[in-house]
């Protein structure tokens, strides 16, 4: 093996069947499915010659006779490469420029002789040029005279076209289709149209037919990606008008077609120098088709006799097949792993020649992975070899030991005990690579498996109980903020890992806010014992429009495909995330959280700042209901109301000592109910009774905590209380502070249900309190039942006295004992 040069290919390498090795005199014209075609001179053992094409080379064919050169470069069309004798290009390139010692030509669309953006691989049959084409999901194969190709006409009519019917399918990527031209081989005489390979007359009657062999036609044999090998007469009958419009169907692979070829069968001398086709005079005996996922199937002429049929054979082989080479001794295949060299075995005399069988055939392995093209046999001064290109560029000459072949493949010997050590050792080296390739992908999903069996336990613990007790700890906290030059509310979540287990590559924290805001976290390493902190912002519509509690959701999500991509499973393409959500728990944040303090804050509006007809709009908001209430804030208005709205609650001020465990601290009660409602800094400092500030939407407001004394509820006289009072100009802050704030209550009480001392109560004068408000209620209904019919001329006195009820009913308000 003789490395020659490395060439410049595609970034991820030459594609299998995209490249082509021509040999041309003693230059070598190689392509390598990039925009370069390149000339290797095997004298000078360097690129003498570089030709810069407008795209990729899917094909390319030369004629050596007239010194043409045609190259396919989809989707521009076909390219003509024309030189005289002394090789001298006949049209000049665009710009030419050296490179390295070698001298780059700039291919223009001058150059362009059949445009045709369809076109997908063509073949030289004489002085004709067959095109495929794919139009409308069915294949057209075009017959072009060759004289018509010049730089003149870029769309010449073709003089025949014929179709293969049926839908064509495809794979994806789909390969180009394989055209070759075959001739009836004829004794002591050259054939006129240089063909691929020549076939005996008795293999080209059986399966072409006899009128074909009588009009001695060369045949155009046509393999598909779809798996069907089909063919049509380059001459046409006149009495058989059906062969110029249709495909016949030859056989099909059921597997993208590869290669089409042929070869002799059985043990015979002459090796590898004996080629097949072009200028050679080789009668084929065997027709051979090679599929892409390792199939090859021989089609050879079977018994003699009247009525006899052509007998077709079955062989697997290594796939997925790249690139193959026929000889007259045997054929030359790669694969990505190595290349292979196999001699068709010769039927048995008297065996059935019916339907395909499938049987067996040696190989040869060469021990030269990756080969993307082979060319035809090549002579130098130092014998007979073949020109290989591997996917990776690089251009090598293997020569082939041609002693004693004795029927056996090309470079092999008889009684070379050397050449046999090396393949065992090769083969031992290659058996060594696939095991370790193996225990890596054994380790690899023995760790994936321990990754699954880990989430699974971990997401068992944590279903399996309620948040409560469950082993993350999560602490959040809220906090306003400077983003962007606006104020904003943010949220900081501090995640604790108490179970076993270690968080680490594929967990992700998930939050949800409301329905339509989520953050996703991922977590990189969080081991047992060990915290993380996470802040994202709250968006600005949920609590600027006082749409209180938010709801939190924080959630535990694996995704399942870095998994199964791990352990070299094919994962579902389907962009659906899959994985395992484990729910963790929900918090809610209150307005109670949101508010902002201290004399910092600039208030849009004093307390005392009073707007008009606070009853009118009340009226409209009570009709809208709750919800336009809070989208619509409400201003206290009008001149007969001088004074702030304001709602109170008292509570219970043993009950409030019990559940807040206020004696122990010793600070004024007072003061623990300010800053356990507010858990502001400030209240910490300070022995406030009575803190101001602004809510989100930019709203003043007021909050009182002072200690008083309730009557006529206790059989004693007297209950010692906390009086908590909210003041505000607008009626929708009131309303919302005062549902917090109670909201608050309702939780404290529920956690401490037996705590505190209930006073004897009197619930005689207690149920007077309640008859007392009984014809407010009833005047409240009333009214509402005028609002709901009347809205537009209900009277101002009515407006009045709905505000009053309001006032009547929120203050002094509830009490909890």
């Amino acid at each position: 093996m003789e490395p020659l040069v490395q060439l410049q290919c595609p970034a991820g390498g030459v594609p299998g069947g995209k490249g082509r090795i021509v040999p041309w005199g003693s230059d070598l014209y190689v392509c390598g499915g990039s925009e370069f075609l390149h000339v290797f001179s095997l004298e000078r053992r360097a690129i003498t010659s570089v030709y810069l094409f407008p795209s990729k080379i899917s094909h390319m064919e030369v004629d050596r006779r007239s010194n043409q050169l045609y190259a396919l470069c989809a989707p521009c069309g076909v390219f003509l490469l024309e030189w005289d004798e002394t090789g001298r290009l006949l049209q000049d390139p665009d710009c030419t420029s050296q490179r390295g010692g070698a001298t780059v030509h700039h291919i223009g669309p001058g150059f362009c002789c059949l445009r045709d953006s369809s076109a997908a691989s063509f073949t030289l049959a004489g002085d004709a040029l067959v095109l495929a084409v794919q139009q409308l999901e069915e294949w057209k194969v075009r017959v072009f005279p060759r004289k018509s190709l010049g730089y003149g006409d870029l769309n010449p009519s073709p003089t025949r076209e014929v179709t293969l019917s049926g839908k064509a399918v495809t794979p994806n990527p789909p390969p180009p289709p394989v055209l070759c031209c075959v001739s009836l081989w004829k004794e002591n005489k050259v054939n006129g149209v240089p063909s691929t390979f020549l076939l005996e007359a008795r293999l080209f009657t059986r399966l072409f037919g006899v009128d074909l062999a009588m009009l001695d036609s060369p045949i155009i044999l046509c393999g598909f990606p779809d798996g069907r090998v089909a063919y049509f007469p380059l001459k046409s009958s006149g009495s058989c008008k059906e062969n110029q419009s249709l495909l016949k169907l030859l056989y099909h692979m059921e597997q993208p077609v590869v290669s089409v070829g042929a070869t002799k069968t059985g043990p015979h001398d002459g090796g590898t120098e004996q080629p097949i086709g072009g200028s050679g005079n080789v009668s084929c005996d065997c027709m051979l088709l090679i599929g892409q996922k390792g199939s090859l199937v021989s089609m050879t002429s079977g018994d003699e006799g009247e009525g006899a049929a052509c007998e077709y054979r079955k062989y697997p082989i290594h796939a997925p097949v790249c690139c193959a080479f026929y000889s007259a001794a045997a054929v030359i295949y790669s694969n990505p792993s190595d290349l292979f060299s196999i001699t068709i075995p010769k039927a048995e005399d008297g065996a059935p020649a019916s339907a395909t069988r499938s049987s067996m055939v040696s190989s040869v392995r060469h021990n030269v992975p990756r080969i993307a093209a082979v060319s035809e046999n090549i002579h130098t001064s130092d014998g007979t070899g073949l020109v290989l290109l591997s996917s990776r560029g690089r251009l090598m000459l293997c020569r082939f030991n041609q002693k004693g072949h004795g029927g056996r493949g090309p470079g092999l010997e008889r009684d070379n005990t050397g050449l046999r050590i090396k393949e065992l050792l090769s083969g031992i080296g290659s058996v060594s690579d696939r095991v370790s390739r193996l225990k890596l992908a054994v380790g690899e999903k023995s760790r994936a498996l321990q990754k699954l069996n880990q989430v699974m336990s971990l997401s068992r613990q944590l279903l399996s109980c309620d948040w409560r007790s469950s082993p993350f700890r999560c602490d959040v906290k809220t906090q306003w903020t400077r983003m962007l030059q606006t104020d904003c509310m943010a949220v900081s979540c501090t995640l604790e890992n108490g179970t076993d287990y270690v968080l680490e590559g594929g967990w992700t924290l998930c939050v949800l806010i409301g329905s339509d805001t989520s953050y996703s976290f991922p977590l990189a390493s969080l081991k047992p014992g060990e915290r993380t902190e996470r802040t994202f912002p709250l968006p600005a519509h949920t609590y600027r429009s006082l749409h209180f509690p938010i709801k939190i959701a924080f959630t535990l999500f694996y995704n399942l495909e870095g998994l199964m991509r791990d352990s070299g499973l094919s994962a579902d393409p389907s962009p659906a995330r899959d994985g395992v959500c484990i729910p963790l728990w929900t918090h809610g944040v209150d307005l109670l959280q949101c508010l902002r303090f201290g004399p910092q804050i600039s208030h849009p509006e004093t307390l005392q700042t009073m707007p008009e007809d606070v009853a009118r709009v009340f009226i409209k908001a009570s009709s809208a209901g709750i919800k336009d209430m809070r989208s619509a804030p409400i201003d206290n208005q009008g001149a007969s109301n001088s004074e702030p709205l304001k709602a109170r609650l008292h509570i219970s001020a043993s009950l409030l000592a019990q559940a807040l465990q206020n004696g122990k601290s010793g600070s004024p009660l007072c003061l623990a109910v300010l800053h356990w409602l507010l858990s502001m800094d400030m209240v910490k400092e300070q022995s406030l009774a009575e803190v101001q500030g602004v809510t989100p939407d930019g709203k003043d407001f007021s909050l009182q905590v002072q200690e008083i004394s309730v009557l006529d509820v206790a059989a004693a006289g007297i209950v010692p209380a906390i009086e908590i009072q909210i003041l505000s100009s607008h009626l929708h802050v009131v309303a919302a502070l005062h549902l917090a704030v109670i909201s608050h209550f309702q939780s404290l009480l529920q956690q401490n249900q037996n705590g505190g001392h209930t006073p004897d109560l009197d619930l005689g004068k207690i149920q007077q309190q309640f008859m007392a408000q009984e014809p407010l209620l009833k005047e409240l209904r009333t009214l509402k039942e005028r609002l709901n019919v009347d809205e537009d001329n209900i009277s101002s006195t009515a407006a009045e006295r709905l505000l009053h009820i309001y006032r009547e009913l929120r203050d002094p308000g509830l009490l909890f004992v």
